[in-house]
């Protein structure tokens, strides 16, 4: 019998990082979530490598059991060189050395990926994805990207930016994204981006239905569960965005149907929390957008590992290279 193969992973988000400990097979031992809103990495970096040892100390395992950890990270990032570079959701994370840092600090050998590419990876090793040859996983909260597994193997690209569909522009010269481009489809379906938007149009509006699903009713405190809400109670305004973001999203599905053909696409945050209330208008636009063949192949699902992908991401992209280099 193999002995059990340990593996730490860290996910990078928008507003929250995971920190995991796991087998290889996928048992998570330890995990758990801190807040990144507005955080500097110069205090982060040492409170990740503090929790990642007390998680090993819970587990009654040591930096030497642990065969690697892996960084899920936003991008863009200098991959090869696991430095997270200028993602424009973590306006304070800028050229962070992370990946060095936390060999140093813990005597781990350390890994790194995009975020979009270690969720494909937890989905295809222990979710959703398990199983198929062909699939793609996309991150649909803060932010939107996509990881890409084709023919078995991750899609990583020439220099390793393959799979951002978030930025793929839908609209010519239409709103500005976060990344600096126009009309991307994170700009129209991103949930920081359609805060911002709601933020920018209602300002102002004191009296609007909206501010009735705004934590304390202020405008600044919209965001994508205050749009979802409204939606559902059939807020005119919400209707019509919700509307939009669903159209949005069908069209960018379409397009990664068509491109790559896969068997599967599993998605994100805003498919398993609003369910059928998102998903059943999705399909309902994705014959505009697919050939029939395409869209006939593929099947549309949510995450299977919903909130607990965070613990999975950085396991998996471990996982992933330790494979590619036969240590696993």
């Amino acid at each position: 019998m193999r002995k059990k193969a340990y593996l730490l992973g860290f996910d990078i988000g928008g507003t929250k990082i995971g920190i995991g400990l796991g087998t290889a097979e996928g048992e998570i031992l330890q995990s758990r979530r801190i807040d990144n809103q507005n955080t500097n990495p110069d205090k982060v970096l040492p409170q990740l490598a503090e929790i990642a040892r007390q998680e090993m100390a819970a587990a009654n395992l040591s930096s030497s059991d642990i065969l690697a950890f892996g960084i899920s990270t936003p991008s863009p990032a200098d991959i090869p060189n696991g430095v997270i570079t200028n993602p424009p959701n973590n306006p304070y994370w800028r050229n962070v050395p992370i990946k060095k840092y936390l060999e140093e600090a813990l005597s781990i050998r350390g890994c790194f990926d995009n975020d979009a590419n270690c969720a494909a990876l937890a989905e295809w090793y222990f979710g959703a994805g398990k199983g198929c040859k062909n699939m793609i996983y996309l991150t649909m909260s803060t932010g939107i990207g996509a990881g890409i597994i084709a023919d078995g193997r991750l899609l990583q690209g020439t220099t390793f930016l393959a799979g951002e569909i978030g930025h793929a522009v839908i609209k010519p010269n239409g709103r500005r994204c976060n990344c600096g481009l126009k009309g991307c489809y994170e700009a129209y379906a991103g949930g920081r981006a359609l805060a911002q938007r709601m933020q920018e149009e209602l300002t102002g509006q004191t009296n609007h239905a909206m501010l009735d699903f705004a934590t304390d009713g202020k405008v600044e405190n919209l965001d994508l569960l205050s749009l979802e809400k409204a939606a559902r109670a059939g807020v005119d305004y919400a209707v019509k965005l919700w509307d939009e973001m669903c159209l949005c999203n069908a069209q960018a599905y379409g397009m990664l149907m068509n491109i790559f053909n896969p068997e599967k696409i599993v998605l994100g945050t805003i498919a398993y929390a609003a369910g059928d209330f998102f998903m059943d208008p999705v399909k309902k636009y994705l014959p505009d957008f697919a050939w029939p063949e395409t869209l006939a192949a593929c099947d549309v699902v949510p995450s299977q590992l919903k909130r607990e992908i965070g613990s999975y991401a950085g396991i998996a992209g471990a996982l992933y290279e330790l494979e590619k280099e036969g240590v696993l």
